[in-house]
C-alpha cells in the first residue's frame, strides 16, 4: 500500500494533500453493464461514458467506469516498474487504486457541495513546484508524464484535485485539531526526543549542475567539473548559499538546503545515498538532466526534534503580489518590478514599500518574516534566499503564492532556540493528530456515501 501511494504522489503532486484508501468498502464481484447502471440510477449519473463501458463502482450518483481505473493501473504499473518499486498481483493493485478513487471521488463531491475550488494560478504553481522537486522544469516534466502515458490535461486536474482535497482536509480535520502546552512538555522531556515511532528523516543539500541533452563529451565534461568543484566546496563546510554567491555566473539549480524530509519524499536515485552515509558525505549522482551533488547534513528519528547543534539561520523580508482575477501574472510582475528599481535607486526603503504593497500577513511589519531555517518555506523561495548575500534583494520570482522579491537581512549559524523547538514539537504532535483524525473522518464519510464496488 505504501509503494502504491507513492507513486500516487509522484505522479498527481508530490507534498500535496495526503489522500488516503477507504476501508473495508463491501466488494460485489458481477459487474453489471453500464446501461443497466445508469437505469438504476435514473439516469443521474454526473458522468458521460460508453453504453459498452463497464461500471467498476458507484460512487453516490458519480460512476467509475473500467476504463478510468484501467488507465490508471496501467499508469501506475509503469512508474512502479521505472522506479523498482515491488509490484503486487494485478487485482490487488486494480483494488488498492479503485479504493482510492473511490474516497478521492467522495471527497471531491463534498468540496463541490462545501464550494471549494482553486483557481488556475494556483493550480499552475502547484504543477511548477512538483516539477521543479524532480528537478525538471515544467514542459519537461509533462513532456516526461506524456511518455508514460499521463496527458498535461490529464496531470493539471489531478493536481487540481489534489489542492481542492487538501483545502477540504483542512476545514474538516486540520481546522479542529488542537495542541496543548501540556502535550509539548511531555513530547520535548521524552526521554529519547526523538518523536516515538515516527519515520527517520534526513536532512541534505542537493544542487544540480544541469547538462543539457544533447551535450557533446566536451560539454559533459565541462559540467561534472563544475559538479565535482561543488562538491569540494561542500566539503569544506560551505553551505549551498556559500556556493550560489560564489558561482554567480554558472548555471547552477537545484533548490540547495532540502531541509528536513522522510524518505518517501525523497527520489529513489537518492535514497541509497541518504538513508547510511554518515553526516558531512558527500557524493555526486549522474542523472539525465546533469550532475546532482548531494551532502548530508543531519539525521533524526523522526519527529521536529532539535538539538544543540548550529542551524543556518536566514533573516528575511519579503514582498509578495498575488495572482487573481483582478491581478494578472504580467500586472504582478509590473508593480514588483517598479517596487525593485524604487529600492535599488534608494527612493524608498524596503519596509515602507513592503507595507504599501505587499499582500501577505507580513506586511504590517515590513515584510519581516524573521528568522528562517532550513526548509520553513517553499523550494522556489529558499532557492532564491540562499543565492543572496546579508543586505541584497533578489530579482522578482514565482512560488505557489504568487510573485515575490525577497531581501536577505542577516545570517547566522545558532542552535535552535527553546521557543523553536516548542513550535517544532507542536508541529510533530499536530502531525500526528492530523493522520489519525483524517483517518477516522475518512471512515466516517465512507459510512455517510453510497459506494457499488461492481469491479470482478
Amino acid at each position: 500500500m505504501k509503494n502504491i501511494r507513492h507513486v500516487l504522489l509522484l505522479l498527481c503532486a508530490i507534498g500535496l494533500s495526503q489522500g488516503a484508501l477507504a476501508k473495508g468498502l463491501k466488494i460485489e464481484p458481477n459487474a453489471a453493464p453500464l446501461g443497466k447502471m445508469a437505469t438504476e440510477l435514473g439516469q443521474s449519473s454526473t458522468q458521460e461514458v460508453s453504453t459498452i463501458d463497464a461500471i467498476a463502482a458507484v460512487v453516490n450518483d458519480d460512476l467509475i467506469t473500467t476504463s478510468e481505473l484501467n488507465r490508471k493501473v496501467a499508469l501506475i504499473e509503469r512508474q512502479m516498474m521505472a522506479t523498482g518499486a515491488q509490484m503486487p498481483d494485478r487485482h490487488t493493485l486494480q483494488m488498492q487504486i479503485l479504493n482510492r478513487m473511490i474516497m478521492d471521488r467522495a471527497q471531491l463531491q463534498m468540496a463541490k457541495q462545501e464550494g471549494i475550488q482553486v483557481d488556475d494560478s494556483q493550480v499552475e504553481a502547484a504543477m511548477e513546484q512538483v516539477a521543479n522537486r524532480n528537478n525538471k522544469s515544467l514542459d519537461e516534466f509533462l513532456d516526461a508524464l506524456k511518455r508514460q502515458g499521463l496527458s498535461a490535461d490529464g496531470f493539471r486536474d489531478e493536481v487540481r484535485n489534489e489542492l481542492i482535497i487538501g483545502r477540504l482536509k483542512e476545514k474538516e480535520v486540520d481546522s479542529k485539531i488542537k495542541v496543548s502546552d501540556a502535550e509539548v512538555d511531555a513530547y520535548l522531556s521524552n526521554a529519547s526526543g526523538k518523536g516515538g515511532s515516527n519515520p527517520p528523516e534526513v536532512n541534505w543539500i542537493q544542487i544540480l549542475v544541469k547538462v543539457p541533452a544533447n551535450a557533446d563529451k566536451k560539454t559533459d565534461e565541462a559540467d561534472k567539473a563544475k559538479a565535482e568543484a561543488i562538491e569540494k566546496a561542500l566539503q569544506g563546510g560551505k553551505s549551498a548559499a556559500d556556493i550560489f554567491q560564489a558561482n554567480p555566473n554558472v548555471k547552477i539549480d537545484g533548490t540547495g538546503n532540502m531541509g528536513w524530509q522522510t524518505f518517501d519524499n525523497i527520489p529513489t536515485l537518492f535514497s541509497a545515498f541518504l538513508s547510511d552515509k554518515p553526516i558531512d558525505s558527500t557524493t555526486i549522482i549522474r542523472s539525465p538532466n546533469g550532475y546532482h551533488v548531494l551532502k548530508v547534513v543531519g539525521r533524526r528519528q523522526g519527529g521536529a526534534n532539535l538539538d544543540s547543534t548550529p542551524i543556518t539561520q536566514t533573516h528575511v523580508r519579503h514582498i509578495l503580489i498575488r495572482v487573481g482575477p483582478d491581478v494578472s501574472d504580467a500586472e504582478a510582475k509590473r508593480r514588483l518590478n517598479f517596487v525593485l528599481e524604487q529600492l535599488k535607486s534608494g527612493a524608498a526603503d524596503f519596509q515602507t514599500m513592503a507595507k504599501r504593497y505587499s499582500q501577505d500577513g507580513s506586511a504590517a511589519n515590513g515584510g519581516d518574516l524573521g528568522w528562517l531555517y532550513p526548509g520553513d518555506t517553499v523550494p522556489e523561495f529558499e532557492r532564491e534566499m540562499d543565492k543572496l548575500k546579508p543586505g541584497e534583494i533578489s530579482p522578482v520570482f514565482q512560488s505557489r503564492f504568487g510573485y515575490h522579491i525577497l531581501q536577505v537581512v542577516e545570517r547566522r549559524q545558532q542552535a535552535a532556540s527553546e521557543e523553536r523547538q516548542r513550535q517544532a514539537a507542536k508541529a510533530a504532535i499536530r502531525a500526528s493528530k492530523s493522520t489519525e483524525a483524517y483517518q477516522d473522518w475518512l471512515q466516517q464519510l465512507r459510512d455517510q456515501t453510497f459506494i457499488d464496488i461492481r469491479l470482478k
